[in-house]
């Protein structure tokens, strides 16, 4: 028996949906930053400056949101394109909001990446077919959204009882106004 991985695994074999996500996204992130590497970017700054360079200036809030990103992790990333000199602050809607915008050279280094990750892409691409594609993007789409939303609501479950403060009490089944 060989110790490489089985293609066909069932969901039995990975019970955990979080360690088959993880999985998955560990072996994409090895393929981009194969097809990255001399381009001095790594998959995570690629993003980072590829939306940044379609939407232009973003704060740091909003790509964390949208890229689902803790807040060290993007922060650390950013630092990095900023000591390269690919990124730099841009004036947000207050003092408070800390927003980046690409610099030429941040544009100049993304294009110089984009045949490196279209390679990738290609590549990811190219051992799905259409519709495997297709339902990729939705199915990703759907396990962000549920992942965050399940977040959110764990956190406010976890506020309301947190030590110090009271469980919240049980509703009444008695509609209004019965006796």
């Amino acid at each position: 028996m060989t110790g490489a991985p089985h293609s066909n695994a069932s969901p039995e074999d990975y019970a955990c949906a979080c360690a088959t996500a993880r999985r998955a996204a560990h072996a994409l992130t090895r393929m981009y930053d194969a097809s990255l590497r001399g381009t001095d970017l790594e998959v995570p700054q690629f993003a980072l400056l590829n939306m940044l360079d379609k939407t232009g200036p973003c704060s740091q809030v909003t790509l964390g949101r949208k890229f689902a990103l803790e807040k060290t992790t993007l922060s650390r990333n950013l630092k990095f394109l900023e000591t390269k000199g690919w990124v730099e602050p841009a004036p947000g809607r207050d003092a408070r909001e800390r927003c980046f915008v690409v610099t030429p050279a941040g544009r100049a280094r993304l294009q110089a990446a984009r045949p490196a990750w279209r390679t990738a892409q290609q590549r990811l691409r190219g051992a799905m077919t259409t519709a495997q594609w297709n339902a990729m993007w939705e199915v990703l789409h759907t396990l962000t959204d549920a992942a965050r939303d399940g977040h959110a609501e764990f956190v406010q479950q976890r506020e309301r009882t947190a030590p110090g403060k009271r469980a919240p009490r049980p509703r009444s089944r008695r509609r209004i106004g019965a006796r």
